[in-house]
């Protein structure tokens, strides 16, 4: 999720207000909903996963229940062993999210747990790609870090037709996709575009984009 962020799904956006946010911005509850991008999973399972009690995860996703992240899965589980999974719609906030003390806090807390665990993801992606990957996905993923001298509108217009790209293949291959191949999983797509802290003064080589670990990744 970012500022504009996107939980694939087939129902209408939802609005993450300052009330929903405060009830998302919690460490854990920010890691079940990650956890939980990846497919449906029990409070028991999820709490083997992330080092946790199961009551502490069965609390939790009742409260993210609550508030409309997740929900639990049609006709699956019992009452003592539910499960649960990623709510269906987009959960999207913008920067008024931010406009009181309130909304400015929860926003830091969640936006650095969020960072945090797509940080990790990435490492993690990159340590199974050291080992080897399954010969299907190698050579398929990107780890790409360009810079570019750019002015605030040249970086909208970027950040516009990178959204068009990953909304389009959001409608085609969205995480409730019923069309998927075999072989198939869950693919996250990190794209991240900000102004860094300097001026165009400070820029060494202005003559073009500088590109640092450029490529795919190979295994």
């Amino acid at each position: 999720m970012t500022e504009e962020t996107s939980a694939p799904g087939t129902a209408a956006d939802r609005p993450v207000d300052v009330r929903r946010l405060r009830a998302l911005a919690h460490p854990l509850r920010t890691a079940l909903y990650d956890a939980l991008t990846t497919g449906p999973a029990t409070a028991s399972g999820l709490a083997e996963r992330l080092g946790e009690s199961s009551g502490a995860t069965s609390y939790h996703l009742r409260q993210l229940a609550e508030h409309g992240f997740v929900e639990e899965v049609p006709g699956r589980g019992t009452g003592r062993e539910r499960w649960w999974q990623i709510a269906s719609g987009r959960q999207a906030f913008s920067a008024e999210a931010s406009d009181t003390p309130a909304g400015r806090e929860a926003v830091g807390t969640f936006a650095s747990e969020w960072l945090r665990l797509r940080y990790r993801a990435a490492a993690e992606f990159r340590a199974r790609a050291l080992a080897g990957l399954e010969p299907d996905w190698r050579g398929k993923a990107s780890d790409t870090t360009v810079l570019f001298v750019m002015s605030p509108d040249e970086l909208a217009q970027m950040t516009a037709e990178l959204t068009a790209v990953l909304d389009r293949w959001d409608d085609r291959c969205g995480r409730d996709r019923t069309d998927a191949p075999a072989g198939a999983r869950v693919v996250e797509a990190q794209v991240r575009a900000f102004p860094r802290v300097g001026t165009l003064d400070d820029v060494a080589d202005t003559s073009g984009p500088a590109r640092s670990g450029d490529g795919e990744v190979q295994a």
